[in-house]
């Protein structure tokens, strides 16, 4: 999933953001109307959102992109989730393109799932794949930060990725990984996901902004169940590519098809 052009104006850093989070936390799960959100008089108002209404009062051009907004984020999570993949359906497709064993993330903790590296494995396989295809090698597996080296600057990314492209060194690309496979319910796991990739994309972009340096950032999202509990972290994960702090988002089902067309491109570069 890549971004709507109509809507990727406001760059990661606008203000325009800060607003869309202020008014998800006000109207929960639910998407406002213009006349809800910026009201004249709004009987009822606390110190937390009397904030949010002065802001956009003095700017009522916001209005109707972030209602606009707001009603494309709800839908395109629930694309997201219809998107998913149960670690079965995952498997399955993982097995057309390999016959390697699939490694597990799991605790060794009596009673409790063993989830398996299904996505990480589909991921390692297409760009053996592709890579090949093009006489090119690929760390399938990165043990270190990826880093951005010249003579008057240098960045490091915040945590160790999933992958990074053609190397952890001055990569055209990074990814991370973010697969959930257990039979319970989806938890704080999942926001502290979302949040890592943010952390990483917002210190991209000021790097990137700052030198003039272009690296592209991926996510994967995968695992019916427990993203099916968590749908506000899926409309995070919107924010974060529609704000530009991730350039494409991928998902269940499109991850064979997109990621290989991905690798296909980069090693075109």
């Amino acid at each position: 999933m890549r971004r709507f052009e109509g809507f990727a104006a406001p760059a990661w850093d606008d203000p325009f953001w800060h607003a869309v989070r202020l008014l998800v936390d006000t109207f929960k799960t639910r998407v406002p109307t213009e006349a809800q959100v910026l009201p004249v008089v709004e009987s009822g108002q606390t110190a937390e959102t009397i904030g949010i209404y002065s802001y956009l009062h003095r700017r009522p051009f916001l209005v109707k992109p972030l209602v606009d907004y707001l009603a494309l984020r709800m839908e395109l999570g629930d694309k997201l989730l219809s998107e998913m993949r149960t670690e079965d359906e995952a498997r399955e497709d993982f097995m057309r393109l390999s016959a390697a064993e699939v490694q597990t993330y799991g605790t060794r903790m009596a009673g409790h799932h063993q989830s398996s590296k299904v996505l990480v494995a589909t991921v390692e396989a297409l760009m053996r794949e592709v890579c090949l295809s093009h006489g090119m090698t690929a760390n399938v597996n990165p043990q270190k930060r990826a880093t951005y080296i010249a003579d008057d600057y240098l960045w490091v990314s915040p945590r160790r990725l999933d992958g990074a492209f053609p190397s952890l060194v001055n990569p055209y690309a990074i990814w991370e990984i973010k697969e959930y496979w257990g039979k319970t319910s989806g938890g704080s796991k999942m926001s502290d996901a979302i949040y890592e990739c943010q952390l990483v994309g917002t210190e991209l972009r000021a790097f990137e902004d700052k030198h003039g340096i272009r690296i592209e950032h991926f996510v994967l999202l995968d695992g019916y169940e427990q993203w099916s509990v968590r749908r506000s972290d899926l409309r995070r994960a919107v924010d974060l590519l529609y704000s530009g702090l991730i350039d494409e988002l991928i998902v269940g089902h499109q991850v064979i098809g997109s990621w290989r067309a991905i690798m296909e491109r980069l090693c075109a570069i």
